[in-house]
């Protein structure tokens, strides 16, 4: 289920979910909008990406290691994971060139690429929700598709876009999309 607040900049996306996050509110947003029980624990984990994009320096491998994450579970990646990956690192991972990926310095990236690259971070990281904010920004329209089924295997996913992804993309009954601008600035 992907719920996709959307509406121009300086409508109060970020901030909207920011409030929700500082109030322990996921839960209640989740259930209050999509009619269903969003299964979370006590204390969901909750795997935001992009808010804000962080500046780290480093190579990939200590990127991942931060997280915990084998960089050779990249080997072993879902389909929509796997086209998510080879977009970031411009080849198709495989033994040979797991090593040069994994040494390649973060900072070397584009933005596009490094946003990618948090995403993908925030996919492997497993948690209840995951927040995305404008994970289709500094990205051409010919990667939107990859990095929305990439998003759209998490089951539980909030993304805070300029774009309406019903205009671009068909969706899923069970996603929900809600224009930011109709919402009063109060809540």
């Amino acid at each position: 289920m992907i719920l996709n607040i959307f509406g121009p900049s300086g409508s109060g996306k970020t901030t909207f979910i920011r409030r929700i996050l500082q109030l322990g509110k996921t839960q209640f947003l989740f259930e209050n909008l999509t009619n269903k029980k969003a299964n979370l624990e006590i204390n969901p984990k909750i795997s935001i990406s992009l808010i804000p994009l962080p500046l780290f320096k480093g190579s990939v491998k200590e990127f991942f290691d931060i997280f915990s994450i084998n960089l050779n579970s990249l080997l072993i990646l879902e389909k929509e994971l796997k086209d998510l990956s080879n977009s970031i690192f411009d080849q198709t991972i495989n033994e040979k060139t797991l090593e040069s990926i994994s040494s390649r310095r973060v900072e070397s990236f584009s933005a596009g690429e490094t946003r990618r690259l948090y995403l993908l971070k925030s996919l492997l990281v497993h948690s209840n929700i995951m927040i995305i904010d404008e994970p289709f920004s500094n990205s051409d329209e010919r990667l939107w598709e990859i990095i929305y089924r990439a998003i759209n295997i998490n089951s539980k996913s909030i993304i805070l876009s300029h774009l309406s992804l019903e205009s671009f993309f068909e969706l899923d009954n069970d996603n929900l999309s809600i224009n930011i601008k109709k919402i009063k600035k109060d809540f």
